[in-house]
């Protein structure tokens, strides 16, 4: 599995609240293309903003990275922030699986 991650450290927390909204929303609609294992987007009281992606295919990692180059360009219009990403390969990654029960009432 290969993972990548990012961290932008904002001004300030509203921007970090904002661009984490932005983030999401940009996001979350290439999960199911790239086939990403997982995504997750946090923010920090410390104004920071990280993403984390996982995937089972360089390729996708990949395409994530062109994804992400498109992101920053946007979020740089917007907002001063540092930045700091890196790729890896996973060594160790456990998610509990969610799952869902249905009850067929008569």
């Amino acid at each position: 599995m290969y993972s990548k991650s990012v961290n932008y450290k904002f001004t300030s927390f509203t921007s970090a609240k904002i661009a984490a909204g932005h983030c999401t929303e940009y996001l979350s609609r290439h999960v199911v293309k790239l086939e990403m294992s997982s995504l997750t987007i946090t923010v920090s009281k410390e104004s920071e903003v990280s993403i984390s992606a996982n995937f089972d295919e360089i390729g996708n990692l990949k395409k994530f990275d062109g994804l992400l180059s498109s992101l920053v360009s946007e979020l740089r219009d917007a907002f001063d922030f540092k930045e700091n990403n890196k790729s890896s390969v996973c060594v160790f990654n456990y998610q509990k699986e969610t799952t869902v029960d249905t009850v067929k009432l008569n």
